[in-house]
């Protein structure tokens, strides 16, 4: 079965995971197929953002780890979880996460590749597998990808019941403003543009929902028509054509 075949096979699957565990067992079962991964796991920030917490283990040598923790900025998972970067880990015996891998008596023959779980800017963990060819970077780059494809169902899996909108937006903005200069960066217009900002992501939302029919999004949105066609006019929002 060629590569194209599996990535589809793979995207269907993930359209009827219901949960966490299932998304993670079809990411893995994927990863055996198309990269010969025997081991993985799924690392997940708990509610402080503290702490990363196993959630999901795959295969024998990673069995014991479930429910292990560490401080979010621990070890190369947390920096890779902090930076947003993937990283192979060839000593797996020093890793805060990962302690207690193989056993008391056993001394794990195993390396690693670990890709970083993200929402946009914020961390939601990592994807951790084992490394089939430590020569090569297509382990990295498929577990890359991997992790880019289950992020965005993560984020409803684990948090979109728990977070209101106005906790998300708020998460998305004390990042974003901690990153702003408090004198010189917003040139006086912060709030003009968040506004903006949200209006156009909330009218562009509905209107994909609708099918772009503007009278079922301006009741969706609250607003009638004529305002609705005034806001797509002001913010330059694009129309697909008819």
């Amino acid at each position: 079965m060629s590569q194209f075949s599996l990535w589809y096979e793979f995207n269907q699957a993930l359209a009827s995971a219901t949960d966490v565990r299932s998304l993670f067992s079809h990411s893995m079962a994927f990863l055996a197929k198309i990269a010969k991964v025997k081991h993985g796991l799924l690392g997940l920030l708990d509610g402080t953002r503290r702490q990363l917490v196993v959630q999901e283990v795959y295969g024998p040598a990673l069995k014991r780890l479930k429910g292990n923790s560490c401080k979010a900025d621990a070890g190369h998972c947390g920096e890779v979880m902090r930076r947003g970067r993937s990283k192979a880990i060839t000593n797996v015996l020093k890793e805060p996460l990962l302690q207690g891998v193989g056993g008391e008596d056993q001394r794990p023959e195993i390396s690693c590749i670990c890709a970083p779980l993200r929402w946009g800017d914020i961390p939601l963990g990592i994807l951790l597998s084992d490394n089939p060819h430590p020569s090569s970077r297509d382990g990295l780059t498929t577990l890359e990808a991997v992790a880019a494809f289950i992020s965005p169902a993560l984020v409803v899996m684990r948090w979109g019941k728990d977070a209101s909108l106005d906790e998300i937006l708020m998460s998305k903005l004390d990042r974003a403003v901690a990153r702003m200069d408090l004198q010189t960066e917003s040139n006086g217009n912060l709030m003009a543009d968040v506004v903006s900002l949200v209006e156009r992501t909330l009218i562009l939302t509905a209107l994909k929902k609708s099918n772009y029919v503007q009278l079922t999004a301006a009741r969706f949105l609250g607003i009638n028509r004529n305002t609705l066609h005034k806001k797509i006019k002001e913010l330059g929002i694009t129309l697909p054509k008819p």
